[in-house]
């Protein structure tokens, strides 16, 4: 089974950062998971909020702010560290990553010609909201795989029909029949560990890992990387 770093991991560096997602990788994850919005001038960057409270301390949209405004911004308790462009993500040469596209419709544009400028085609995964998002990111880059962030368990028949290639689950979703449902229309299944109301997000016991694995799940985001290895890669 996969371990996707979410939000790059937590171990030991801010989330989503460079510094995060190669401890990450260095620890054995399979991949990590970066969340894109845009800024006022319409620059794709890293960011999981809509705001800038939590993390930096600063009240304002991710979307009022300009690029180089969100980039001089400090994590809160961690003045080091800055957020990054996508653009700065895709030239650290960092990868695989499982991108979460905060967004839609002809946003993902941008997005897509930055990956294949970097020539990221094949160190992606695409994570997108809107079936109608499936269907564009294939008819354009094909070779992209994408991963579909479902917003209601209704919603996954759809997303397999449009072609994606992988299925986020949330875990309060997951059964043997939803998990041999998706793996039999020849799609992988993806877990997003915690629950959707956005309390303890990426954390999970390592009772429900194990079931998992029992399961053939393909992959489970988790905060913390060197935590949970040990369980995901279990030979037992």
């Amino acid at each position: 089974m996969l371990l996707i770093a979410h939000r790059g991991g937590t171990d030991r560096y801010p989330e989503l950062t460079l510094q995060a997602a190669k401890f990450s990788l260095a620890l054995g994850a399979d991949y990590v998971e970066l969340d894109i919005r845009y800024t006022q001038d319409r620059v794709p960057v890293i960011a999981h909020d809509s705001d800038a409270l939590r993390m930096f301390g600063v009240p304002d949209s991710i979307g009022d702010l300009t690029a180089e405004q969100y980039r001089s911004l400090r994590f809160t308790g961690h003045s080091l560290f800055h957020p990054h462009t996508l653009e700065e993500v895709l030239a650290s040469g960092v990868a695989p990553i499982l991108f979460h596209v905060k967004g839609g419709g002809k946003d993902l544009l941008p997005i897509l010609e930055m990956i294949r400028a970097y020539a990221y085609e094949d160190k992606v995964v695409l994570g997108v909201v809107n079936v109608s998002d499936v269907q564009f990111v294939k008819s354009l880059v094909p070779e992209i795989r994408v991963l579909a962030f479902s917003p209601l368990p209704g919603q996954v028949e759809a997303f397999i029909e449009a072609g994606a290639d992988i299925i986020r689950l949330w875990e309060a979703w997951v059964s043997e029949e939803s998990v041999a449902r998706i793996r039999q229309a020849g799609k992988q299944v993806w877990i997003m560990a915690g629950n959707n109301a956005g309390r303890m997000t990426g954390y999970t016991s390592i009772d429900n890992i194990a079931l998992w694995r029992k399961m053939n799940v393909d992959g489970v985001l988790l905060d913390k990387v060197e935590e949970n290895l040990p369980y995901v890669k279990s030979s037992s």
